[in-house]
């Protein structure tokens, strides 16, 4: 009895720190949790499974998305989402919240419903088995405290995920198939309830389709008449309910997951190619499948190393005389089994060797962990009560702890044992940066190449003062010019401030020195060097000073232009300068470099970030027109 009241009082604490935690997350904090909840959006507001609209607005956009008759679908099964489309109807209705309206109220409660509530019955029943068939107090408190704080689930809570749902239908579904198979309670409603939860599970993590199977074939050989009649219709159910959803959102029956590597997952959308065709960081899916083993197990997401408790389950696993006295020894081999293949089945998946993404956990084998947590009885119910057990426990449940709770808010980040190993240098998942072609010493990231003045070839940037007055800056191209038997271009510079022409000028670039990346001071002139030239210099330098331009990124931007978004490469560049009173303030420019425009730049922007002070000013300077566009490359 008084176990009882601890796993209670562990249960009820462990789900209150998590709906505390639940308040501060963020809902669309993931494109795992976005597409999802586009999804949920799109099917009560709109009545369809497109994303289209949705993912629009601010903060929605996902990268897990497919392209399927020219529109946009979540990659997740549909399943789930249309359930819980059902629930946040309801709140709809009854409340009048909206996801766009009050979003962090609406999600939290959702997922309170749907993940905290039904964990802790699940977690309730689990502390039971462990209870029935525990034979130490000792080891009995152990796994009650590590089945409530120590596993990597608790993160998942605050997040909607396919994950705890089905972790928690498995603990269902176990808890009624061992009263059937080791209690002997044969009730109709057991096997019922049974099938049902048990194919939910599999609808909700692929691989525990061998769970399901092996259920099946389990129950089938406990009781063959209450199995077909009853397990089996019930369990047709959620299997109905995947392939109709499925249907619906697809037009087939094959789940959209299952094209990965297809044209519905990388494709080109007005000009912006999906994330699945220029996986980024850890997606890139670099290391080899002995590499992966070692990081699955032992390395920076295994589940060994960031949950050492389990190494009592290896322990359990290895004793096979303790446990096959134990009345669990079935569901013991049956953990083992599922281990093996669920790992084997990964494995062999070499184009997706990312790890679950960024996420602390191993989130593929996360609906195992009952398994592993029943597995530990056999080496609990040996030596349990031994104080030196009790003792090597403290380390392996305080860095599972860690692991637990290191997540502040959400499961969306690195393992801290990942973060230690990237410190280390040990690994490195990042994706190199784009180098460019030369070191480019201006902002401007080209020159026009003709024989002739081009009078098509000019680009018109503005910005707005602090004052709302429109600023312009027009380049032109003024055509070549032999100096000094050097070959140079003409630009024309105009600067005006709410259309009225404020200053012009015409710069000289010595062609052969810019493409070469020589400084400023070598490949700029006037043509009557007179006193402007270090005016001229400053505004071809955008800085203060001269300074190389680094490499930091590829993004694709809208502009007015052209529907399609331009490919550009973000360089930038900053210079320190003290004032006369002795403060100083960095000079930042960041430049957006592209070969699709005019002089190769599409838009730029200043800060000045000052000591003491932080960011005192930006501006930011987008393409309003040019004479033409250019085929990429062309100058």
């Amino acid at each position: 009895m008084r176990l009882r009241w601890f796993a209670l009082v562990m249960v009820l604490l462990s789900m209150t720190l998590v709906s505390i935690r639940l308040l501060e997350a963020d809902p669309l904090g993931s494109a795992n949790d976005r597409s999802r909840w586009c999804t949920v959006w799109s099917l009560v507001e709109r009545g369809t499974y497109q994303i289209d609209e949705i993912r629009k607005s601010p903060g929605w956009d996902t990268i897990d998305l497919v392209r399927h008759d020219g529109h946009f679908y979540s990659t997740k099964p549909p399943l789930l989402p249309r359930l819980v489309a059902g629930l946040y109807s309801a709140v709809r209705r009854t409340l009048g919240w909206t996801l766009t309206d009050h979003l962090h109220e609406t999600t939290r409660l959702i997922l309170f419903l749907i993940n905290i509530l039904p964990m802790g019955l699940a977690l309730w029943l689990l502390c039971r088995l462990i209870i029935r068939y525990s034979t130490t107090v000792g080891g009995s408190v152990i796994l009650i405290v590590a089945t409530c704080w120590a596993t990597l689930l608790n993160p998942f809570l605050t997040v909607f995920n396919n994950h705890t749902v089905a972790i928690t239908f498995l603990v269902y579904s176990l808890y009624l198939a061992m009263s059937i198979t080791i209690e002997q309670q044969r009730g109709w409603w057991r096997f019922a309830l049974c099938g049902l939860c048990a194919m939910f599970t599999c609808c909700n993590e692929l691989p525990a389709a061998a769970y399901g199977l092996a259920l099946f074939v389990i129950l089938l050989r406990t009781d063959p008449r209450r199995t077909l009649l009853v397990f089996v219709p019930a369990a047709l159910i959620p299997l109905a309910g995947f392939f109709i959803t499925n249907y619906h959102a697809t037009g087939g029956w094959k789940p959209f997951y299952m094209f990965y590597g297809t044209e519905k997952y990388v494709f080109v959308h007005e000009g912006i190619p999906s994330y699945w065709a220029e996986p980024q960081g850890i997606d890139q899916a670099k290391d080899s499948p002995l590499q992966y083993l070692l990081h699955c197990t032992i390395g920076h997401h295994g589940v060994l190393s960031l949950t050492p408790i389990f190494l009592i389950t290896l322990v359990g696993w290895c004793l096979p005389r303790c446990w096959r006295e134990s009345r669990l020894r079935m569901w013991h081999a049956l953990g083992l089994i599922l281990t093996w293949i669920v790992f084997a089945f990964y494995l062999s998946k070499t184009e997706n060797y990312n790890y679950g993404g960024v996420s602390v956990a191993l989130r593929w084998v996360l609906w195992l962990t009952p398994f592993w947590l029943l597995a530990m009885l056999p080496a609990l119910n040996t030596w349990g009560d031994r104080r030196w057990l009790q003792l090597l426990v403290i380390p392996l449940m305080a860095v599972s702890l860690v692991s637990a709770w290191y997540p502040r808010k959400a499961p969306w980040t690195q393992p801290w044992l990942f973060a230690l190993m990237e410190d280390a240098k040990w690994i490195n998942y990042s994706t190199p940066r784009p180098q460019f072609d030369r070191p480019p010493m201006s902002w401007i990231g080209s020159l026009p190449a003709g024989a002739t003045t081009d009078e098509d070839y000019w680009i018109r940037y503005v910005s707005l003062d602090a004052e709302g007055r429109e600023l312009a800056i027009e380049l032109r191209d003024a055509g070549p010019l032999e100096k000094d038997g050097r070959a140079f271009r003409q630009v024309d510079v105009r600067e005006l401030i709410d259309g009225a022409l404020t200053r012009s000028r015409q710069l000289l670039f010595d062609v052969e020195k810019f493409q070469q990346g020589e400084a400023v001071t070598a490949f700029l002139s006037l043509p009557d060097d007179g006193d402007e030239l270090d005016a001229a210099r400053q505004f071809v330098q955008g800085l203060p000073r001269a300074h190389e331009y680094y490499s930091s990124r590829i993004r694709y931007t809208r502009t007015a232009l052209r529907r399609d978004a331009f490919r550009s490469h973000i360089g930038y560049s900053y210079v320190t300068v003290k004032d006369a009173s002795g403060t100083s303030a960095r000079y930042v420019r960041d430049v957006w470099f592209c070969d699709e425009v005019p002089f190769g730049t599409l838009q730029f922007e200043d800060r000045v970030i000052r000591s003491g002070q932080g960011e005192v000013s930006r501006r930011v300077w987008t393409v309003q027109q040019v004479g033409r566009l250019l085929s990429s490359g062309q100058e």
